[in-house]
Parts: C-alpha cells; structure tokens; sequence
C-alpha cells in the first residue's frame, strides 16, 4: 500500500504551474523559454548573484536578458563572467550598469523560465524587487508575481508590496485592469497562500460590478481556483459563485474538456460545497470517465496526464471515505475507471531529498523503537511519516502548509486530513513552531510520545481539527481496546523532562573568607 518515494502533486494539490499542472501557463512564459533558452547555469547564477546583491549586473549579461546583440568586444573571455561582483583586470575590465524594476523582473522571468532555483539569492532579488513596486506598471506588477509564483518562491513582503500597488493604482482611478490580469494576479496570490483581504476584496467589488460574464470561462474557473485554494470563498459571496461556476461551465460539461472539467470537480471539493451537491460532482465524474477510459498510455506520461492521473485519485479518495452513500451508487463505468486510474503505474520520478524536519523527527521515533515509513506515497497523497504497526500519521507542519503571517493550515492540507482521518487513521500534527523551541532530544521524544498518546485515546482527535466539535458522547470510537506498554505511556501529562545544567551553576556562591 506504501510506496517509499517522495512526490508532490502539484495538479492535484493546487499547484498551477509547475510541471505537470492541467491549466495552461502564462502567456508570456512561452516567449520567454523561446528568447531564454540558450542561458546556462553558470551564466544564470552570475547573473542572479549580481543583481540580488548588488543591484547591478556586468554590461554583456544584460544586454544578452534584454535581447540586445552583445559585443564580440565586451564578452568575457572564456566566457566567464565576475559573479562575486569584484573588480576584473584592468585589460579584462567589465563595465556594470545599475539595474531598474524591468532588469529584475526579467531576472526572475529567466530563472522561471529555466527552472533554475536559488532560494537565498531569488529571497535577495526579491527584497530588492519589493520597493520598487510603487512605481511599476500592471504588466511589470503582473509579471513580478507570475515569475515568482512560478518558481514557487514564497516571499510574504514582496506580495505585499505587490498588492498594495495594485490597490493604489485602482485608488488614484487608474486604468481598470483586464479580467485576464487579474485571474492571473490572483492565482499568483493563491499559489504563494497570500490571503490579501484588501485585494480580493477589491477583486470581489470589481467582479459584481462587472459581472462574472466580463471573464472567460477559463478566466472565472481561474478565479474559483484562487478562491478556493485560499478559503475565501464566503467573501466572494454564493450569489457571485453560482455566476462565475455557470461562467466556467457556459459551453456545458462534455465541452470544457478533461482539465477543466477535473479542475471544476476540484474546486467543489477543496471548496467544501460539494458537501451538499453531491449528486453534481457525481455527474462530473460521469462526465470525465469516457476520455478517462479511453486515454492512450502515451498520455498518461504527458504533463497533463500526470496531472489529471493525481485528480482521478483525488476524487477517487473523496468520492469513497467522504461522500460513501453517493461512491456506492456511481455506475460501473465510473468505478471500472477509478479502479484503473488507482491501479496505473506511471513512470517513478526522482525522488526529492527529505527536508530536516521530518528527518530529525524520523530519528527521533526511531530513537523510540516506532516503526515507520518516510514520505510515504498512498493515492493523491504523500504522508511525511506514516507508522508500521498502527494506523498513525504524521504531519510536520512547516510554514509553507500555513497561509502566509497566519497559524490556518491551507485548504488542501486540511482536505488530506479530513480524507484520512475518514479512512481511519489518527493524525499527529507536529507545528514547526513548538518543535523548534524544543530543542532537546529527550525534550522532543516526550512531546512526540505525548502526541501519540492524545492521538490515539483522545476522541476529539478522530474529527479534523477545523470542524466544528461534536458531543463526544455521541462518538462510536470511544473504546477502541488500545493498549499501550508501560514505556508507551507518557510519565506526565506534557513535556516536562528539563536537561541538566551545569552542576557548577547549582552550587551556592562561596563567601570569601
């Protein structure tokens, strides 16, 4: 059941343009691979090291990111380039040119476009980026967060900046901003969990004065997707939603496609109103087992495959732990689907190295004598530690599974709780906030063994943490027969083990004589 390897499901998880993702990239990424194409990375980390920390970059290196012809001349020789911004030899001497917002922006557009990712130098680039948003246009606005979002660099005072130029160029009575813009900026926001209230309530005002008809139907179900990916949907009004969905869906269902049509299916579902329109996702599905089915195996491989492969499963997990009356009464052809889509092996991919937090809290159970798998991979989802012999997983929540300056997990972390705590496994959240003030071992085993202890005997912990708490006495799971060994049970009631001091420090003052 258990799969050793590391994978993140971008197209099922509210990725957007990474690779694999359904929904089409930006329009002037195409262009920009095409011009870019021939950047190599040492050019590429020149060229960053440069205009991140010093706000300037040699001559030839931007006259070759602008797509000016560069001089025979003015090309270092061997083609190596200054990159710690020190002086050249005098007979080698390069001239540096100061660089504006559009160098940046380009800076950031090369590096997305070459998928090349420095997260220390792209976090310089944009600090320095940021001020300069004040005064750029729209498309330079909407360029700077597209790049950025694209890399899946996550810079809260960036998108700051960002947002409050937009509010400012509609303040002063600027130019209004095309729908197309704005889809795009607030995916941007979506994908670096911005939950700008100002803004998208802006965007919220803009869209009834407008109406949802003003935007495409790629456009409204781009919208839906931002919304719902950052639990704003009740601001955006259920009057405004009915449009925009009726928008999305205006050609009728076997005419949006297989992308499209998964991603209106995904929104309902991270969105919660599939709760109570569960026969329409129903008929959504019916709708998306034909070309499901008859997809050739070359597909499954593609991009978009890959994407629309972690969907089916999503909905497949879904459909069978949440909604299960309406999973029993799907046609044959919809389960002969699932059964497919859940039993194909795609191509493994490399598997990412593990991050420190949930290898330092894998030593620990290991210290502990817990059996357990490391980024185990089951259906849509990859679990950060799974135990061996219960049904236990582990979330380490690092700041990247909360919205920005918040302590809210995002929506499709808690979606992945509530599918498997339905499936019957208890969940021990780990927030990196407390792990990173315990910073003893022992310390640590307490907290986990603790954890554990209060996931498993604790009935509150059998509903997701963000649902309303029901009567425990009403609860079926009170007495499930647990046992736990003597060295199982937490000596105290939190992590109460203090380490040793210095002895010296403990003995009292001598007087002198």
């Amino acid at each position: 059941m258990w799969k050793r390897h590391l994978r993140r499901a971008t197209g099922a998880h509210g990725g957007w343009w990474g690779r694999g993702s359904v929904a089409a990239q930006p329009r002037h990424f195409a262009s920009a691979v095409r011009a870019m194409a021939d950047w190599d990375p040492g050019s590429l980390r020149a060229l960053l090291q440069q205009v991140a920390h010093e706000g300037k970059a040699e001559e030839p290196l931007l006259q070759r990111l602008r797509g000016e012809p560069v001089a025979a001349s003015s090309t270092p020789k061997d083609g190596v380039s200054t990159t710690d911004g020190e002086a050249a030899p005098e007979d080698e001497a390069v001239k540096f040119v100061e660089c504006g917002a559009d160098e940046l922006v380009l800076t950031a557009e090369v590096c997305a476009s070459r998928r090349f990712r420095v997260f220390v130098l792209l976090g310089a680039l944009a600090t320095r980026l940021a001020p300069e948003m004040q005064k750029a246009s729209p498309d330079v606005l909407r360029r700077a967060g597209t790049a950025f979002a694209s890399l899946g660099v996550l810079n809260a005072p960036l998108f700051q900046a960002l947002a409050g130029a937009w509010l400012e160029t509609w303040a002063t009575g600027g130019e209004v901003p095309k729908m197309a813009l704005l889809a795009e900026v607030a995916r941007s926001f979506s994908s670096q969990r911005m939950r700008h209230e100002l803004f998208f309530d802006r965007l919220a005002a803009h869209l009834a004065t407008n109406g949802a008809k003003a935007a495409t139907p790629a456009e409204a179900l781009s919208i839906l997707h931002s919304h719902a990916s950052l639990r704003l949907g009740k601001e955006l009004g259920d009057d405004m939603w009915g449009e925009l969905e009726a928008q999305a869906s205006s050609e009728g269902l076997s005419k949006m496609g297989v992308g499209p049509l998964s991603d209106l299916c995904y929104v309902l579902v991270l969105s919660r109103r599939a709760d109570t329109r569960q026969e329409e996702l129903c008929e959504m599905i019916e709708v998306l087992v034909g070309p499901v089915l008859g997809a050739k195996e070359e597909f499954w491989a593609s991009g978009a495959g890959y994407a629309l492969h972690n969907r089916m499963l999503l909905l497949r997990s879904v459909t069978r732990y949440l909604y299960k009356e309406s999973y029993r009464a799907l046609p044959d052809n919809v389960v002969h689907a699932f059964r497919k889509v859940h039993r194909m092996e795609l191509p493994r991919k490399t598997a990412k190295p593990t991050v420190s937090f949930t290898r330092k809290l894998s030593e620990v159970l290991r210290k502990m004598k817990v059996g357990h798998i490391v980024n185990a991979e089951s259906g849509p989802f990859v679990f950060d530690l799974v135990e061996r012999d219960r049904k236990i997983v582990y979330e380490c929540l690092h700041f990247d599974r909360f919205y920005a300056g918040t302590v809210d997990k995002v929506e499709t972390m808690c979606l992945q709780e509530r599918v498997v705590k339905a499936m019957g496994y208890r969940v021990i959240q780990v927030p990196h906030w407390q792990w990173n003030k315990i910073r003893h071992r022992r310390q640590r085993s307490e907290y986990l063994r603790m954890s554990r202890y209060y996931a498993i005997k604790d009935s509150r912990e059998l509903s997701p943490r963000d649902e309303v708490p029901e009567d425990v006495a009403l609860n079926a799971f009170d007495y499930m027969g647990e046992y736990f060994f003597r060295k199982e049970q937490p000596a105290s009631s939190w992590s109460w083990f203090q380490p040793r001091y210095d002895a010296k420090r403990r003995l009292p003052a001598t007087t002198a004589s």
